[in-house]
């Protein structure tokens, strides 16, 4: 699969070499490459490496006496492994990009890749792959709804307060379940705040085995997304869950989970009147969530192209 995307830097034509942004291609001495072309004709090379990348940027590369202008990232190493990373990275992120970089913008951006290749997968990976599909299909479902500045506010990080922030007022915490009941344990200080609005998205998962993989899901975000950042942060996912061509994780009816999608103003939700906890820290109950009524998605979003 790999090696369908590198041809030989000789088999590269003279158009794609006078006009293609980003080209993938196997090296003389048989290293995977990548040639972004450069927004300048600089020739003063700056060359380095990362323990997984190798870099010359403001590089030449001369064909019947004619120059061509490129940054050159090369892999560094040719276990299976790496080389999969590194064709994430061509095809996710590079093969994205629609014009010339500075040798500035590579360098910055060839140094956050190297997160990329030192996430290790997670022992406790069952219960983080349930949440985590609710999450990117919720995600998956805004942007259905024409809102795809939804990715770009999305938080990757497990232990974040909240999976998405919109602004510095408004939140939204995605809430996933696969039993049948809408009922999901919630923290109080996180979705009570005199502070801040909170927004839940409560998702139903019907376990199917002819369903939507999690795996398939991640294929579809990363087709949709036009945020590198994001999609970066998909492929560190992938990775971190252990998800990938031969495990695609758990499998679940893709239209009925979609259509079960709830959105829910935090304030309207069942939940204790504490006024004084006196020291008490950590408080968290179940709340029976379909009680509460919820917000239409297409209002939902006309909403937060407001704020």
């Amino acid at each position: 699969m790999v090696k369908e995307n590198y041809k030989f830097i000789g088999d590269l034509t003279e158009d794609e070499l006078e006009r293609a942004p980003v080209l993938s291609f196997k090296s003389e001495d048989e290293k995977h490459c990548i040639f972004i072309r450069n927004s300048k004709n600089k020739t003063i090379v700056k060359s380095g490496s990362t323990d997984y990348l190798e870099y010359k940027l403001n590089s030449t590369y001369i064909r019947n006496n004619k120059q061509y202008f490129f940054h050159r990232i090369s892999c560094k190493k040719e276990d299976i492994n790496t080389l999969e990373q590194f064709d994430i990275i061509f095809k996710y992120l590079f093969k994205k990009i629609q014009y010339p970089m500075k040798d500035e913008e590579i360098l910055k951006l060839i140094f956050s890749l190297e997160e990329l290749f030192k996430v290790t997968p997670t022992k406790n990976k069952d219960n983080l792959r349930i949440g985590l599909y609710g999450e990117l299909l919720f995600l998956h479902s805004i942007y259905l709804n024409g809102y795809s500045q939804i990715f770009e506010k999305y938080h990757s990080n497990f232990f974040s307060k909240h999976d998405i922030e919109l602004n510095s007022k408004n939140r939204i915490e995605i809430k996933t379940t696969t039993k049948e009941s809408r009922i999901h344990c919630f923290k109080h200080n996180q979705i009570f705040r005199q502070d801040l609005k909170v927004f839940v998205a409560s998702v139903l998962l019907e376990p199917s085995e002819e369903g939507l993989s999690l795996y398939d899901l991640f294929l579809i975000l990363k087709e949709e997304s036009n945020y590198p950042d994001f999609t970066f942060d998909l492929n560190k996912l992938m990775k971190f869950v252990g998800i990938s061509e031969l495990d695609k994780g758990p499998s679940f009816s893709y239209e009925l989970a979609l259509e079960k999608i709830r959105i829910i103003e935090a304030n309207n939700l069942p939940h204790l009147i504490i006024n004084d906890v006196n020291g008490v820290t950590n408080i968290s109950y179940d709340v029976e969530c379909s009680l509460a009524d919820y917000i239409n998605a297409s209002e939902f979003i006309e909403y937060i192209k407001n704020i």
